[in-house]
């Protein structure tokens, strides 16, 4: 844990972080609903044991890679977020499915988790900035706070979007907004907020810098989500299903991956600054 590193091992936070961030969300709801149901509906338990075997060993192999790693590695990273999102779908799902809780309470309970997660990080860093993600201390926190709000943002977006009435995915706690409309709403929230750090230059490493990032960043998953199941279920009936939109977010981040690893020059070439250039420039 007390692993220093030259380099933060984390991307510059820039539209292409956005729109892989996006995407990759969007490609988790759709595979893990479509490896989930690969049995068909009467055999979902083994369809759950199986999704849960491949995306967490898989996330847990890459991960593992990046953490070894003492640079930013783009394939790295962007296949644990990937893979993250499809582990963290079915995580916040099958942890309502077994408590029998409603979407709103699981919500307040990964927002509290997620919150615990910034006060034990903070009390152990005193630094909570994306910007220093460099020591295996603030590296191991960045990376849970991130599973947390991918399970806040899969809660939320569920209980916004759900029906109270109905056949099928009914809880009394939800809004009802349905899906296209969570992801527009959403969606106007989170332009809001990067029009913010873009255009209001929020003070680097300050409390409305921090907020906005991790604001942003958990409403990527709802978004990307909603926008999923919209087009996967209610899109002219539904004629894409999740296989078809496994395979268009699939395409869509190899192509925003390929383009992020040859702008960084290769896998381990570092895009973010050296820790002290980036502490000068800010004196």
């Amino acid at each position: 844990m007390d692993r220093q590193f030259a380099y933060s091992k984390v991307p510059l936070i820039t539209g292409g972080f956005w729109l892989a961030k996006l995407i990759s969300t969007g490609l988790g709801e759709s595979v893990s609903d479509f490896s989930v149901g690969i049995f068909g509906q009467k055999n979902q338990v083994a369809g759950a044991i199986f999704t849960v075997v491949w995306s967490l060993g898989l996330f847990s192999f890459f991960l593992i890679r990046q953490l070894r790693n003492d640079r930013y590695q783009p394939i790295n990273y962007w296949l644990s977020v990937a893979l993250l999102a499809v582990f963290g779908t079915f995580s916040a799902d099958g942890f309502k499915a077994v408590t029998g809780l409603h979407y709103f309470e699981t919500t307040m309970i990964f927002f509290v988790l997620m919150l615990a997660s910034f006060a034990v990080w903070y009390s152990q860093s005193h630094d909570l900035s994306i910007h220093h993600i460099t020591s295996r201390l603030n590296e191991v926190f960045y990376w849970l706070t991130v599973a947390f709000s991918f399970m806040l943002g899969t809660a939320a977006g569920d209980w916004m979007a759900s029906s109270r009435s109905g056949a099928y995915n009914i809880d009394t706690s939800s809004l009802g907004l349905g899906f296209l409309n969570t992801g527009l709403l959403l969606g106007a929230i989170f332009l809001v907020l990067v029009a913010f750090r873009r255009f209001g230059k929020p003070t680097q490493n300050g409390l409305p810098e921090i907020i906005s990032f991790w604001a942003a960043y958990a409403l990527t998953r709802p978004i990307g989500a909603s926008f999923a199941d919209y087009f996967g279920y209610d899109f002219h009936g539904g004629v894409l299903g999740n296989r078809g939109m496994s395979l268009i977010w699939f395409v869509a981040f190899v192509i925003v991956l390929t383009v992020i690893v040859k702008k960084s020059g290769s896998t381990s070439v570092q895009l973010e600054q050296p820790v002290e250039e980036t502490m000068a420039h800010q004196k």
